[in-house]
């Protein structure tokens, strides 16, 4: 990604929350619970995924707001979809705990001085990070996933909403 402003970084972080509502809400429950491409998620366990991703790259970055070079602890996001019953959550629910996510972690981010966004944590696999590289990598995350989903409604024969 080529450089960009902090304004912008965080203006393109939550960019892509309409496209992913305008690519899941019209999708009854068999389709947000089929898996039409082998060997991939369904699509509401993409969202949850989405989801359960979001909560721990906030806490992550407001640690590393808060806290000096704190230690950033990954996960085994593979597990989550089975123990946590993604195919019990609701729709509605999960998109809006991300929009509401999101759109909590752009606020804190716009009012962080110039000083902040060279401040680093130390992720348990990826190493040092600064903030300014984990909202460049959660800038990311979304639009990954909108390619998959676009996949799957593809698939089931759903226009893809690209345009």
């Amino acid at each position: 990604m080529p450089h960009k402003q902090p304004a912008e970084l965080i203006d393109a972080y939550i960019a892509s929350l309409p496209q992913l509502r305008r690519l899941v809400t019209d999708l009854t429950l068999e389709q947000l619970w089929a898996r039409p491409v082998p060997g991939k998620c369904s699509t509401l366990e993409v969202i949850c995924h989405l989801v359960d991703s979001e909560q721990a790259w906030c806490h992550r970055m407001k640690r590393v707001i808060a806290e000096e070079r704190p230690l950033l602890i990954s996960y085994d996001e593979s597990k989550f979809s089975c123990a946590l019953n993604y195919h019990e959550q609701n729709l509605e629910q999960e998109l809006a705990r991300l929009e509401g996510m999101r759109q909590q972690m752009a606020r804190i981010l716009r009012s962080l001085p110039e000083s902040a966004w060279i401040r680093v944590g130390i992720h348990s696999e990826r190493g040092l990070m600064t903030l300014s590289e984990m909202l460049k990598s959660e800038v990311k995350h979304i639009p990954h996933h909108i390619r998959h989903i676009i996949d799957k409604r593809q698939v089931l024969g759903k226009p893809d909403f690209a345009k």
